[in-house]
């Protein structure tokens, strides 16, 4: 029952406010893609706002499957021209063995080649209890196409709530952007490190 009840009341703020992706197209589109090696996803982007859902990926036992519900919406603000975002997911797993979601807020800034932003994210797990997440991030466009970025965040690449930097490369098109990168923990052993693939792929609508 409790499980219901959490899933609704954030089904019911995802529907105040969905929110579309930072590194992609600002149009009408259909979307599918893979987040961090393990999660794959589909959704409708519209213009500055989107929602859609994810699954995991290579998961043997079915009942252990997770699925998500994603929403975002970013506005410039016209203040120094700095974008605010909000996304906002709740997601459990197929046996209803554990539930989690979260609320982020961020702040980014575009200056020339340079971007940089920052952004808080509430976050529940049903079992690991209540953490406040944090991520910063910084990024330098070395050519059209393609960035250098990195990111100092403690926010869930899987389920824990674990302090990384990460580097990587953003490459990205109109249609399509491919991010891979390094997550290297900052109080853990060095070989816990992992290598992350993401990318997106959109079908423009007329």
């Amino acid at each position: 029952m409790r499980l219901r009840l959490f899933l609704f009341a954030l089904y019911a703020s995802l529907s105040v406010g969905v929110w579309a992706q930072t590194d992609t197209v600002s149009t009408r589109s259909i979307y599918v893609g893979l987040r961090n090696n393990k999660y794959v996803f589909a959704g409708y982007q519209g213009g500055s706002w989107s929602v859609g859902l994810e699954n995991t990926l290579w998961i043997r036992n079915l009942s252990e499957q997770y699925l998500r519900l994603n929403g975002r919406y970013s506005l410039n603000t016209k203040l120094w021209d700095i974008q605010l975002s909000a996304h906002a997911f709740v997601g459990a797993n197929y046996a209803g063995r554990y539930y989690d979601g979260g609320l982020k807020v961020g702040l980014d800034k575009t200056a020339g080649r340079f971007s940089f932003g920052v952004g808080v994210m509430p976050f529940y797990d049903s079992t690991f209890g209540y953490n406040t997440c944090y991520t910063v991030h910084a990024a330098c466009r070395v050519i059209q196409e393609a960035s250098i970025v990195v990111n100092l965040t403690n926010i869930p690449e899987y389920r824990m709530v674990e302090h990384r930097i990460v580097p990587g490369v953003l490459f990205k098109a109109r249609k399509l952007w491919v991010r891979p990168e390094l997550s290297i923990p900052l109080n853990d052993n060095v070989q816990f490190t992992r290598v992350l693939v993401s990318f997106r792929y959109d079908f423009l609508l007329k």
